[in-house]
């Protein structure tokens, strides 16, 4: 069976347009190899901590998106973020068992009209704009009472593990910049894990 094919709206079309010249002088530009064009996801410090009753994370990252990255955002592509956190419950015989798994996303956007960096937490909603790429990604890095899980969920005398990650969410950028992951790491940009005792 034949499939129909796809009618933009006028407003679809004129964003589809205008976004297509932008990928395509950034797929002629992009490099084969991942190194040329840099970019990395480095987790400084992280803690979690329990006020009544439920543990917040605190965490510091640092953020390099590298060149491509950085030009796509300028040219109007909205960028995801995720800190991916998991607990686990640390069994002596057996593997640890997952206890919860949490996702917070943040997108990072270029409005070249006011010429400011507008960074929402896609969680929450709230939103701030910042007047240079450098206060945005440190605003960003700077994770604060993010709350992660209740303490009742956790049974007393066990010991429990959790780790932290941040990721560039490449499941978000438009089409034609996912088909460019055959090609380099330019947006598979990620931290390690950084993994640590959930303390009581």
């Amino acid at each position: 069976m034949s499939a129909s094919p796809i009618q933009l709206k006028p407003a679809a079309q004129a964003a589809t347009s205008g976004i297509l010249p932008v990928l395509f002088l950034l797929f002629l530009g992009f490099p084969t190899s991942a190194v040329a064009a840099g970019g990395s996801f480095e987790i400084r410090k992280a803690t979690a901590r329990l006020a009544e009753g439920v543990y917040y994370l605190d965490a510091r990252i640092d953020y390099d998106l590298g060149d491509k990255a950085l030009e796509a955002l300028d040219s109007g592509v909205e960028l995801t973020i995720q800190l991916q956190v998991e607990i686990s419950r640390r069994r002596r015989f057996f593997p640890d068992a997952d206890v919860a798994r949490l996702k917070n996303d943040y997108q990072l956007s270029y409005q070249p009209l006011s010429q400011r960096y507008v960074l929402q937490s896609l969680n929450s909603g709230e939103q701030s704009s910042y007047a240079t790429l450098f206060s945005a990604l440190t605003a960003l890095g700077s994770v604060e009472g993010v709350p992660i899980i209740d303490a009742s969920l956790l049974e007393p005398g066990s010991q429990y593990g959790i780790r932290l990650r941040a990721v560039l969410d490449q499941n978000t950028l438009p089409g034609p910049l996912r088909l460019m992951q055959l090609w380099g790491d330019s947006f598979r940009l990620n931290s390690k894990w950084y993994a640590w005792k959930l303390s009581e």
